[in-house]
C-alpha cells in the first residue's frame, strides 16, 4: 500500500478518534459504522470504496479499529487514545517499512474535533470531524500538509 492509500486507510481511524469528546457524543459514537462511498470524496484512484469502523471504550481510553478498501487495496488501522492533544501511535496494516504514524486529538466544540496526524514526527495532515445532530452521521475532512496537500479528502460514515 503506497503512502496515499495509507493516508486514506488512516482517515478511517482518524475519523473515529477525532469524534470523541463530551459524554453525550461519546455514547452516541461507540459502536459500528459503515463508510458511505457515495458521500465520500478523495483524489482519483484513492477514494475508499468500502469501509467499516468499530469504536469501543476501555477505562478512560478509546479504541478504533477500521478496515477500508481504496484503489484496489484493503488496509486496517488501529489506535488507542484519549482526547487530550497528545500524540498516540497508529498501527496501519499492511505495515509500511520506515513509517511511523501518530495522531493527537483535541475537542473544538460539542460536535467538532481536530486531529493532527504526523508521519515520522512531521505533520502529514489535519482532520476536522463533525458529528451530525442526530448522531447518525460522522463526516471527516482531512487536509494534507505540504507535499501531501493533494491527498485531501472528505470521508462520511453512517451508523450500522
Amino acid at each position: 500500500m503506497n503512502l496515499a492509500k495509507t493516508l486514506y486507510a488512516l482517515s478511517v481511524a482518524v475519523a473515529a478518534s477525532a469524534a470523541l469528546g463530551s459524554a453525550h457524543a461519546q455514547d452516541a459514537l461507540i459502536g459500528s459504522w459503515v463508510l458511505d462511498p457515495a458521500k465520500t470524496a478523495a483524489p482519483p484512484g484513492a477514494s475508499p470504496t468500502s469501509g467499516t469502523l468499530e469504536i469501543t471504550k476501555a477505562g478512560d481510553k478509546y479504541s478504533s479499529v477500521s478496515e477500508v478498501a481504496a484503489g484496489g487495496t484493503t488496509g486496517r488501522s488501529e489506535i488507542t487514545y484519549a482526547v487530550d492533544g497528545k500524540d498516540y501511535a497508529v498501527t496501519v496494516m499492511p505495515a509500511q517499512p520506515g513509517v511511523s504514524l501518530t495522531q493527537a486529538i483535541e475537542r473544538v466544540s460539542e460536535t467538532v474535533y481536530k486531529s493532527s496526524v504526523k508521519l515520522n514526527g512531521q505533520p502529514l495532515a489535519t482532520a476536522l470531524t463533525e458529528i451530525s445532530g442526530d448522531g447518525s452521521t460522522l463526516t471527516q475532512t482531512t487536509t494534507g500538509i505540504g507535499q501531501f496537500a493533494a491527498l485531501s479528502s472528505t470521508v462520511v460514515f453512517r451508523r450500522k
